[in-house]
C-alpha cells in the first residue's frame, strides 16, 4: 500500500509538471505583455522611474522563459519549471517593491490591491511542495515587512493599508494548499478507476479468449444458415423464372403459332378460289405473328442470358442522337403503319458512355412499347436533359414521350416487376408479355441509373431513364 501511494505521488508530481509545461507558453507571453503595459505606464504617464525598475525583475525571468519554451518544447523541462516558479515569486516581490516605490503617495492603495490580485493568482498556479511554497510565500514578506520597519518606516494610516497584505499571504497558502491537496484526491481517484478499467479490460480480453471456440461455432453455423437462405432464396427466384418462362411460352409463344397455323392453312385452301384479297390478308397476318414471336424470342434471349451474367458489359462512347435515330428506323415500318409524328429533340453533339447492345435494347424496347400504345398519327418524341441527384450526383435523363392510351396508376405500380405479369393491348390490338421493360429495368440499374414512368389515363405516357455522369461521359 505504501509503495502503491510512493508509485501515486511520483505520477501526480510529473502530472503536475506536464500541467505546467502546458501552461508557461501563456502564462509567460501574457505576463510579459502585461509587464510592458505598466512599464510604459510606469515611465510615461505616471514617471515612476523606481517602479518602471522594479518591473524588471520579473520581466528579465518572463522573456527568456518565453523563448526557451518556444524554441525548445519538449527540453530544459527542470529548468523550465523552476525558471516559472520563480518567475511567479518574482511577480510578487515587484509588487512590494512597487509598493515601497508607492508608500508615500496616492498610488500605495492601488499598489496594494495589485499585490493582493498577484498573490491570488500565483495562489493557482504555484504547484510545488510545501516547504518551497512556504519559502516562496513568506521571505519575500519577511524581507519586505524588514525593510518597511527598518528603513521605510511607514506611517501608521500607510502601515493600515499595507497590512492588508498579510492576511491575503495566509489566505493564499491555505488556498494553494487546499487546491494542490484537492487535485491530488481526483488525480488519486482518476489514476485507480484507470486500474479498474485495465483490470476489467484483461478480464473482458480472457472472456473473448474463452468464448473464441464458442464464436468460430457461432459463425459456423451462421454461415450455413445463410448459404441455406441463399440457396433457397435463389431457388424461389429459379422457379419464378421458370414459371414466368412457361407462362411466357403458353401464353405468347404458343398463341401466334396457332395464329400462324390458321391462316396458313386458310391462305393454302384460298389459291384454289384465287382470292388474292384473302390471300395477302392471311399474308399479312401471318407476318405479324412472325413479327411478335421474333421480337418475343429476341427478348427472352437476351433476357435468360443477362440472368446468367452471360452478357459481356463493355462501356463505350456513343452518339445518343445517331442511336434513337437508328432505332427509330429500325421501327420505321410499325410507326409508317400507324402514320405516327416521331421527333428526335435530342441534341446532335451529346456523347455517352453506355453498353451499346444493352441501351439500344433499352431504347428499342421503350419506343416500340410507345408505337404500341400510340394511336394512328399520334405523337412520339425523345428528350434528354441534364439533373442533379442527392449528394450533388448528375444524371442524363432520357425521356420517350408519346401520346398514347395512358396507364393507370395499379399497373404502373407493376410494370417493372418480374413476378407479375402485365400484359396490355394496343391502339391495333397489339399484343406483349411485359419482359421489354424487364429487360429495361435490369440494363439501366446495371449502368447505375433508374427507370421510371409518368402517365396519366387517356393523356399519353412518359418513360424517364437515368445514366449517371459519375460513369457516363456526357458532353453538350
Amino acid at each position: 500500500m505504501i509503495n502503491q501511494e510512493n508509485i501515486l505521488k511520483q505520477k501526480f508530481k510529473q502530472h503536475i509538471h506536464e500541467s505546467i509545461l502546458r501552461n508557461i507558453l501563456l502564462i509567460s507571453g501574457l505576463g510579459v505583455l502585461a509587464l510592458f503595459y505598466y512599464m510604459y505606464s510606469d515611465f510615461v504617464i505616471r514617471q515612476s522611474i523606481q517602479a518602471f525598475y522594479m518591473r524588471l525583475l520579473p520581466l528579465s525571468i518572463g522573456f527568456p522563459l518565453f523563448f526557451l519554451h518556444l524554441f525548445a518544447k519538449d527540453r530544459f523541462k527542470k529548468v523550465k519549471i523552476f525558471a516559472y516558479n520563480m518567475l511567479l515569486t518574482s511577480a510578487v516581490v515587484m509588487m512590494y517593491g512597487v509598493c515601497i516605490v508607492h508608500l508615500h503617495d496616492d498610488a500605495l492603495a492601488p499598489s496594494v490591491t495589485g499585490t493582493v490580485l498577484v498573490i491570488f493568482i500565483i495562489s493557482l498556479e504555484i504547484k510545488t511542495n510545501r516547504v518551497n511554497t512556504l519559502v516562496l510565500y513568506f521571505l519575500p514578506i519577511l524581507v519586505f515587512t524588514l525593510s518597511l520597519v527598518f528603513i521605510f518606516k511607514p506611517l501608521s494610516t500607510e502601515f493600515t493599508i499595507i497590512a492588508d497584505i498579510y492576511p491575503i499571504i495566509m489566505g493564499g497558502f491555505a488556498i494553494n494548499r487546499l487546491q494542490k491537496e484537492l487535485r491530488y484526491k481526483l488525480f488519486k481517484s482518476n489514476y485507480l478507476l484507470d486500474l479498474e478499467k485495465q483490470k476489467t479490460e484483461k478480464l473482458y480480453k480472457e472472456t473473448l479468449v474463452i468464448n473464441a471456440d464458442l464464436k468460430v461455432k457461432a459463425d459456423l453455423i451462421t454461415v450455413h444458415k445463410e448459404e441455406i437462405e441463399e440457396k433457397n432464396e435463389k431457388l424461389q427466384e429459379s422457379n419464378a423464372t421458370k414459371d414466368k418462362f412457361l407462362a411466357i411460352i403458353a401464353h405468347d409463344l404458343i398463341g401466334p403459332f396457332n395464329i400462324m397455323k390458321g391462316f396458313s392453312d386458310l391462305l393454302v385452301e384460298s389459291f384454289n378460289e384465287n382470292n388474292k384479297a384473302d390471300q395477302k390478308e392471311y399474308a399479312n397476318q401471318i407476318q405479324l405473328s412472325v413479327d411478335k414471336t421474333y421480337r418475343l424470342l429476341e427478348n427472352l434471349l437476351i433476357w435468360a442470358r443477362s440472368q446468367k451474367d452471360a452478357l459481356e458489359f463493355k462501356l463505350q462512347n456513343v452518339n445518343l442522337f445517331l442511336l434513337v435515330a437508328e432505332t427509330l428506323e429500325l421501327l420505321s415500318d410499325s410507326i409508317e403503319a400507324k402514320s405516327i409524328n416521331t421527333s428526335n429533340f435530342i441534341a446532335y453533339e451529346i456523347i455517352v458512355e453506355a453498353d451499346k447492345n444493352m441501351l439500344a435494347t433499352i431504347l428499342r424496347n421503350l419506343i416500340s412499347n410507345a408505337i404500341k400504345f400510340t394511336p394512328k398519327e399520334g405523337n412520339l418524341a425523345l428528350e434528354s436533359r441534364f439533373v442533379e441527384g442527392d449528394a450533388n450526383q448528375k444524371y442524363i435523363e432520357i425521356i420517350v414521350k408519346d401520346s398514347g392510351l395512358g396507364i393507370s396508376k395499379d399497373v404502373q405500380s407493376k410494370l417493372f416487376d418480374i413476378s407479375e405479369n402485365i400484359s396490355t393491348k394496343g391502339t391495333n390490338n397489339e399484343t406483349g408479355t411485359g419482359l421489354g421493360l424487364i429487360l429495361c429495368k435490369e440494363f439501366v440499374e446495371k449502368h447505375g441509373g433508374e427507370i421510371k414512368v409518368e402517365s396519366q389515363t387517356g393523356k399519353g405516357s412518359n418513360f424517364i431513364f437515368t445514366l449517371p455522369l459519375n460513369s457516363q461521359k456526357a458532353m453538350l
